[in-house]
């Protein structure tokens, strides 16, 4: 009976360190997201002060729930009309890898 509780325990703290480990990753900066972006699509260095500033300005608002899919995809709007043709084939495919990943 020591032996069961014992690893009912033991199994129960691994989970939480495990949960405590994913959620607690730090936010990232919006120049984090822009040298992201950059490695993927290869940006000027006029599109990644645009795109910063853009992201800037994301960051700093308290959007609800509710609201931050149409601002990310208002967001997403801006970015792109920044962007070359080329660039702009490579940051949808992007978006929709993240989609398919979140399903």
């Amino acid at each position: 009976m020591k032996k069961i509780l014992f690893f009912a325990l033991m199994a129960v703290m691994c989970t939480q360190t495990i949960d405590a480990q994913r959620k607690s990753g730090e936010k990232r900066t919006p120049e984090q997201v822009v040298e992201n972006l950059d490695k993927k699509i290869d940006l000027t260095d006029e599109q990644e002060k645009q795109i910063t500033e853009l992201y800037k300005e994301f960051f700093n608002q308290k959007i609800s729930r509710e609201d931050r899919k149409a601002k990310m995809d208002e967001l997403n709007n801006k970015i792109s009309s920044l962007l070359t043709e080329e660039q702009k084939a490579k940051f949808e495919k992007m978006k929709s890898e993240r989609s398919k990943k979140k399903r």
